[in-house]
């Protein structure tokens, strides 16, 4: 017997290491942990940004799936995708979900809002709010997911409670948290792999997203915070420290900044869409000073030690959920050399 499986995820964002391996990660979770079934899977990845395949007009397409899974990622953000239809990255209408009559597993998906933004603000460049319809349209079509799915859950705790004051609080029965499926991915597949590289020779690495800094660094700025790393960089040089910038997602402006510096490190991109080359880089790190969720995610689970510099808010949701107290709060630590201090202390020796 032969399972088909629709995947609904970012499932063209091949350049960011994270949204690729959640297409590989899931597929497994959903097979293994999820159904604990023995039998043969076919999946086909659906693209949750193409409206043109959960119109009115094909939606019955995905009756003809045993089973639909939705995930992972983090979905619910106005500005990835912005639309009027469903207003988060699953473009559906409500009475399209109405129509889908197989089981549906929404899976650890992220309430993935940055510092100061809600639902009414669709745009990456500014937080004006278009219109106050897209909360009632975002909080329609979720509900109705949430009691149309037989597994409706969040990738991390705060998720869980944001979309909750959202939806209310009737709705906390139907709507669990689970951890990001590439966490256990990585340590069932990768960890048992890593064992070629010599402790003595590996990196620490640094990994800086590029995207919506204006969000990211509301309180620092990026002139500071940027100094402020680069002297985190400059000495561990000093003190001969093997360091390596790594990309996540084609990320390297942290990098450009460096070499205007006259600052020089060696470069790993993560953006290769080749499970094996990710792996191999992350099995040449020992620490990672990490501000992608999935760089976070990812080097936990492969068991690199994570500093994690809070420039959005799931990057200090996972250290709460995981209990890790290594984080950095970089728009609570806004005076000279305070973040560049922290971020040394963290590293020890």
């Amino acid at each position: 017997m032969t399972i088909t499986v629709a995947h609904i995820y970012a499932s063209n964002a091949k350049s960011n290491s994270g949204d690729f391996m959640i297409g590989i990660a899931y597929k497994k979770y959903f097979k293994e942990e999820v159904l604990k079934s023995d039998e043969e899977f076919v999946f086909k990845d659906l693209d949750c940004r193409n409206t043109m395949l959960f119109n009115i007009n094909n939606i019955e397409k995905l009756n003809d799936f045993d089973y639909i899974v939705v995930g992972g990622g983090g979905l619910i953000l106005p500005d990835s995708a912005p639309n009027m239809i469903s207003c988060w990255q699953w473009i559906i209408s409500k009475e399209c979900i109405e129509k889908i009559k197989k089981p549906i597993y929404v899976l650890s998906i992220g309430y993935n809002l940055f510092f100061n933004q809600t639902m009414n603000m669709p745009d990456r460049e500014n937080s004006n709010i278009n219109t106050k319809e897209r909360i009632p349209i975002f909080r329609d079509n979720i509900i109705t997911l949430i009691n149309k799915a037989k597994v409706f859950t969040l990738r991390h705790n705060d998720d869980v409670e944001k979309v909750l004051s959202i939806v209310g609080e009737e709705y906390r029965e139907k709507i669990g948290y689970e951890k990001c499926a590439t966490v256990w991915y990585v340590n069932k597949y990768w960890k048992p792999l890593m064992n070629k590289i010599k402790e003595e020779d590996k990196f620490i690495a640094i990994e800086i997203k590029d995207d919506r800094q204006w969000r990211r660094y509301y309180k620092i700025g990026k002139g500071q915070y940027y100094s402020e790393l680069k002297r985190v960089v400059e000495y561990l040089i000093k003190n001969n420290k093997k360091i390596v910038y790594l990309s996540h997602d084609g990320s390297r402006n942290f990098f450009n900044y460096l070499l205007n510096k006259g600052v020089k490190i060696p470069y790993l991109t993560n953006n290769s869409a080749n499970e094996t080359k990710i792996r191999e880089n992350y099995e040449k790190i020992h620490t990672i000073m990490c501000s992608a969720g999935h760089s976070q995610m990812i080097g936990n689970g492969c068991g690199v030690k994570i500093i994690s510099l809070v420039t959005h808010p799931k990057i200090r949701n996972y250290c709460d959920d995981i209990g890790n107290e290594d984080f950095v709060d970089v728009n609570n630590l806004v005076k000279d050399r305070e973040v560049s201090d922290r971020i040394i202390s963290l590293l020890g020796n």
